[in-house]
């Protein structure tokens, strides 16, 4: 049974068909306007048991207790028992700009108008729409209520579309992205991941998408209530109540109450223990800085206006003040050379400020960073390493594709012990072809999977080859190789013989979420050598957690839409 128990069912002796008087007000003054005592159709009727109404296009009068009430929008009205099916949605949508006096929930209506699949054609919301007629029959009812569970499928769903529900299992937040237009996704299978990062892709993949799709709930607070401050993926509630009503994108539950939530952990980054060397794999978020004196905004990919962009900036400052780092390997850095105005030459001024240290970027040879609107770059504290000779890249082939990466040798002041840094940014998901292998092979992997595969393969042997002529088997990969932990090009990586350090701790883990689904697509990779100098490696999850565009309780919150990772070496 999907509908569960009726709570408060409507009797009826509630319709004005067997009551003595009626209160009415009219719609409009159209002379066949609806009288209470009429009924052509039961709301269940309307509905049907498919995605479609059976009744598309056909004038009809409906009675039901009213539920919601969307501002400028219409109404929600439900007849509970209506029908005896539980396949039937037993509530409508009535769809209508201008309310009579007298509208509130609890008041039963009688309405005329016509039924009409409204919305995404995917998945339609059945409503009255061009209103002829809708008249108050009685107030002060008791709203009906269903208990529902997850998971649902499409039917399932279809089935109390526009209904009054509850759920009372504990359900945890899964995407907060439209946290501050007071929308989130809850789940009732955990933190949901993508499933290349828990299992091998194949066809198989799509089943466990299909079940994170069933037990996830789109949710939206209450238009006039008191909202939570910050909700942050991972918190979890229990009970929550309201009517399952329909936006552009599909179906909504809106909340009735606010849900009771768990506490968030908001924590600085453990501090480095003494005599560690600390190394942070940072995707920036697009950090263009316009022409570095003001102007240039919008820029190509990056902030829109100039305070945009030292809010951003400073965001970053504050992560790295926190961070206290002693490198900083960063991806989507603007890619506009290295002189005064520059991006690089803008981050090593916020890394001084933020630090109060003397940082310095590494430089290939010609200043050659490819042809990308955006690329990587390693910054570094000059009072703990030197860096030594110019930095290689890797660039052709595949790599006109993804970001060419960058290896810089360093020597480590305290010691003189050396060691190879590897930053990469592989090509993203995006932009798919339509045939061929680079195509999305349906296998959980998303287009361009080869390209990253062998980008990956082809750096891994390139980070190898380099690390020897430089005379050093201690070797750090990291970047962000837009591939999840079970997808090829990062087993590409490990059978190259590097280890990825994140795969000590408790798995999954994750520094990206993506619609909800969460994931690896930032990692660290060790050589043999380097594993045994490794004194911890984790994600500080300060970014892809939290929503964009809120007040934060820390100056280095959502500092990116990446978590960064920490590598302390000792």
């Amino acid at each position: 049974m999907i509908h569960g128990n009726l709570k408060t069912p409507l009797y009826a002796a509630f319709f004005c068909a067997v009551l003595t008087s009626c209160t009415a007000t009219e719609l409009t003054p159209d002379p066949g306007r609806v009288q209470c005592s009429d009924r052509t159709l039961a709301i269940a009727e309307v509905q049907g048991a498919g995605s479609l109404s059976p009744v598309q296009g056909r004038q009809v009068t409906v009675q039901g207790l009213v539920t919601l009430i969307q501002n400028d929008k219409g109404l929600y009205m439900e007849e509970p028992a209506s029908d005896n099916d539980d396949h039937t949605s037993n509530a409508i949508f009535i769809q209508s700009d201008h309310l009579p006096p007298g509208i509130e929930p609890g008041v039963l209506v009688a309405v005329s108008g016509t039924v009409t699949e409204v919305g995404d054609e995917r998945d339609p919301l059945t409503a009255l729409t061009g209103i002829t007629g809708l008249q108050v029959c009685s107030s002060g009812h008791t709203l009906p209520l269903t208990d529902v569970t997850l998971p649902l499928d499409g039917p399932g769903r279809e089935s109390i579309e526009g209904m009054r529900i509850r759920i009372n299992d504990t359900l945890v937040v899964t995407d907060v992205y439209q946290f501050n237009q007071g929308k989130f996704t809850l789940s009732a299978n955990g933190l949901q991941y993508v499933p290349t990062e828990v299992m091998e892709p194949g066809a198989s993949t799509a089943g466990l998408l299909e079940q994170n799709r069933a037990n996830a709930l789109r949710v939206s607070l209450p238009e006039n209530g008191v909202s939570p401050a910050l909700l942050v993926s991972g918190t979890s509630t229990g009970q929550v109540m309201g009517v399952l009503t329909h936006d552009d994108r599909g179906k909504r539950l809106a909340l009735q109450s606010i849900p009771s939530f768990s506490a968030s952990n908001y924590g600085a980054p453990v501090s480095a223990p003494p005599g560690s060397l600390r190394i942070v794999g940072m995707n920036l978020h697009n950090y263009f800085n316009g022409d570095g004196m003001g102007q240039g905004f919008p820029t190509p990919r990056g902030a829109e206006t100039f305070a945009e962009f030292q809010q951003q900036r400073d965001r970053i400052g504050a992560a790295i003040t926190s961070l206290e780092p002693h490198v900083l390997a960063v991806m989507e850095l603007e890619n506009d050379g290295f002189g005064p105005y520059s991006a690089a030459q803008d981050f090593i001024q916020l890394a001084n400020q933020a630090s109060r240290k003397t940082w310095a970027v590494t430089r290939p040879a010609d200043d050659n960073t490819g042809t990308d609107k955006i690329t990587v770059g390693i910054f570094y504290r000059t009072d703990q390493l030197k860096a030594i000779g110019p930095a290689q890249t890797l660039s052709g082939g595949v790599f006109e594709r993804s970001r060419q990466p960058q290896a810089q040798l360093f020597q480590r002041l305290t010691d003189g012990e050396t060691m190879l840094i590897v930053i990469n940014h592989l090509k993203s998901k995006g932009s798919c072809p339509d045939a061929g292998i680079n195509a999305n092979q349906n296998d959980g992997q998303g287009c361009w999977n080869e390209v990253r595969r062998i980008s990956a393969e082809k750096m891994s042997h390139w980070a190898k080859e380099t690390a020897v002529a430089a005379g050093t088997d201690n070797i750090l990969i990291l970047g962000d190789m837009n591939a999840y932990r079970n997808e090829d090009p990062i087993d590409a990586i490990r059978s190259a013989g590097f280890t990825e350090l994140m795969e000590s701790d408790q798995l999954p883990v994750y520094s990206f979420a993506y619609a909800g689904q969460h994931g690896s697509l930032d990692y660290a990779f060790a050589s043999d050598a380097l594993v045994e100098q490794v004194r911890q490696a984790y994600i500080w999850h300060v970014n892809a957690a939290f929503p964009a565009h809120v007040q934060l309780p820390q100056a280095w919150l959502r500092f990116s839409d990446h978590d960064p990772v920490i590598v302390e070496l000792r």
